[in-house]
């Protein structure tokens, strides 16, 4: 499995995403977005940040994986090589290796991690959500602090069935 990034939040972005913003107030000059200003608009999850694109390419990925993926669908479009050149799709086996881009909004990459970060999720995927988590890091090192699981989001797990993470972290012991 190999995870590339081929497009993150560039500078002429979060401008372009502070416009949006200004404009939104009746503010119409164009400034450049500070590090604390970025930092609010993406704990605030305010439209604007739904501007702000991010791709991800995930290289031979096993197929059940890539369908937990594909389950995220609004702010995502997602590539995912199709069966259709098998003459027999059910031949295919769960663990196929798959190749799976998805261009997504922020606010997408942010609900997607909420999920696929969970101890609960599928080890495999979530692995393959750290190692997207990595790789954005890399990038663009405010963002991956959004990318966190629901119960870190949320202040407490609402699973029907904790793992206790929340717990043990706020406690100080992490998982």
């Amino acid at each position: 499995m190999e995870i590339q990034i081929l497009r993150s939040p560039s500078e002429e972005d979060w401008i372009r995403c502070l416009f949006l913003a200004r404009v939104t107030q009746g503010k119409e000059n164009m400034i450049s977005p500070s590090i604390e200003w970025r930092r609010k608009l993406l704990n605030a999850e305010h439209s604007p940040m739904r501007t702000l694109m991010v791709t991800v390419v995930m290289w031979q990925i096993p197929y059940f994986a890539s369908v937990h993926f594909v389950r995220h669908k609004i702010g995502v479009e997602h590539y995912v090589k199709s069966q259709r050149s098998n003459p027999d799709r059910g031949a295919e086996r769960q663990d196929a290796l798959v190749n799976h881009v998805m261009d997504m909004n922020v606010q997408a990459l942010i609900n997607m991690s909420r999920k696929r970060l969970c101890q609960r999720a599928d080890p495999v995927t979530r692995n393959i959500m750290e190692n997207i988590k990595s790789e954005i890091e890399k990038m663009d090192p405010l963002l991956v602090s959004f990318l966190v699981p629901d119960c870190v989001y949320r202040q407490g797990c609402h699973e029907f069935q904790s793992c206790g993470y929340f717990e043990k972290r706020i406690n100080g012991r992490t998982l």
